[in-house]
């Protein structure tokens, strides 16, 4: 068992910058008793306890010298590092030393029998490991503010037992945020299973849903067959392209939310089932509800927490980040040194509008880094290379390093956000995503003037 399974994701964060009468504000608007203290790249600083801030007169000075500095541990550390531990309040970071978490007493008392428990649940785990969810929310890479929008959306689905519904273009990661909810959810130790609704035929979806009966029909396995709802009994079954289920299924699936039972092929009494039900699609079901090929009631019944997940050309900014994984990732797999890049071939794949979403980008790079000589420019982008340019996009040829791609879109996002709110600092802070001090370092760094 992993320390990441009983941390508390939900956490209050400061600048050290940040002057004591912010923090002031911020706890009691909060109802909490501390802030976690970052830098300007999320690196975990500290803890400032409240009451530090009842012995500092000057309400304007920084909150730099009343921040404690209490050793993180790391999400993937085993939960028996908190025997070592001698805080209330203990950050969790991961492998950048960037915040991710807190755990306090509260939580560990919440968790301590499943803590005590921890051998068994990893008996379990390996018993089940295909049915394992294999990506954490850590999978979900990008920095811009849509990102971090879809991570807290994950973050508070998590900790419901609502049904979700994932909406979002094809490659844009759908199955990731599944599974992520999944593996933050009361029910990460229990199955995950996946169906994806369009690629089985339609004779067959009934059967592999719900299963069947011994006998039950010609052909039929004599011990019968357990279907993927049975499988996932006490855990969470996510269905995939839903919008392309038959009419006849979505009214069982409409059942199994309703009643929480099941009635397999060939059964004369239903089944109870305890499952939690993911559903994604990259169709508008509001459009097939008009066409008379999905039905409402269902749409309704899967409405309850809706997540949608942007599509690439909507944050260009994490290219760049997205760009420096994938070239480590193919890079190590190929077992060849990570080539560098030529500006010819970022400013390509910011130019691009990218319909295959992160997908499409993931086997572009791919081809490209097995085709590399050390460098790769715009000529290893094959057809995308002829692609149309999407308008206002630059081109010149000079190398340059990623981090002046991600400043130059930083610097583009701040200067709309600016333009959107009209020089409203608290507002444009809101919309980044970031602390006004932040922001005043930013608009320091990229020379930019709001008075």
């Amino acid at each position: 068992m992993r320390v990441r399974f009983i941390m508390d994701c939900l956490f209050k964060i400061c600048s050290p910058k940040d002057p004591v009468n912010t923090a002031i504000v911020q706890m009691a608007q909060e109802n909490t008793s501390y802030l976690i203290a970052v830098d300007e790249n999320n690196r975990y600083c500290g803890i400032l306890p409240a009451a530090h801030l009842l012995i500092f007169p000057d309400k304007t000075a920084p909150v730099a010298p009343l921040i404690i500095y209490i050793p993180p541990v790391k999400d993937s550390d085993p939960i028996t590092i908190l025997k070592k531990v001698d805080s209330d309040v203990v950050p969790v970071v991961n492998d950048l030393h960037s915040i991710v978490g807190v755990i306090n007493l509260k939580s560990l008392i919440e968790y301590l029998p499943e803590t005590l428990a921890a051998t068994t649940a990893t008996i379990v785990t390996d018993k089940n490991r295909n049915l394992a969810s294999k990506y954490t929310i850590d999978d979900i890479i990008g920095q811009s503010r849509d990102i971090l929008t879809l991570k807290e959306k994950i973050i508070a689905a998590a900790k419901t037992k609502a049904t979700v519904l994932v909406v979002g273009e094809t490659g844009t990661g759908k199955e990731l945020v599944a599974h992520a909810i999944h593996r933050l959810s009361e029910r990460r130790h229990q199955p995950f299973v996946r169906m994806n609704c369009a690629t089985i035929p339609e004779n067959l979806l009934e059967s592999e849903l719900f299963g069947y009966e011994p006998g039950a029909f010609t052909g039929a396995v004599k011990t019968g067959y357990a279907g993927k709802f049975e499988v996932a009994n006490k855990g969470t079954i996510f269905l995939d392209e839903i919008g392309d289920m038959p009419l006849a299924l979505q009214a069982k699936i409409l059942r199994v939310l309703q009643e929480k039972e099941i009635e397999k092929i060939g059964s004369r009494a239903p089944q109870p089932v305890d499952v939690r039900i993911i559903a994604a699609t990259h169709r508008n079901l509001l459009e097939l509800i008009d066409l008379d090929k999905f039905r409402q009631d269902l749409y309704y019944r899967l409405h309850v927490i809706p997540i949608q997940v942007p599509p690439l050309r909507g944050h260009r900014e994490d290219i760049p980040v997205l760009l420096a994984f994938l070239l480590a990732k193919f890079s190590a797999e190929l077992g060849q040194p990570q080539p560098k890049v030529d500006h010819s071939f970022l400013q390509a794949l910011l130019d691009y509008d990218w319909p295959g979403n992160i997908r499409e980008l993931a086997n572009v790079v791919e081809a490209a880094v097995s085709m590399s000589g050390g460098i790769l420019s715009r000529q290893h982008l094959l057809d995308l290379a002829a692609m149309p340019k999407r308008s206002g996009a630059r081109d010149d040829d000079e190398t340059v390093s990623l981090r002046s791609f991600a400043d130059d879109a930083e610097k583009e996002a701040i200067l709309s956000a600016i333009k959107q709110y009209n020089g409203n600092k608290i507002k444009i802070s809101e919309a980044l995503g970031i602390s006004r001090s932040s922001l005043y370092n930013k608009l320091k760094k990229y020379n930019i003037d709001l008075n």
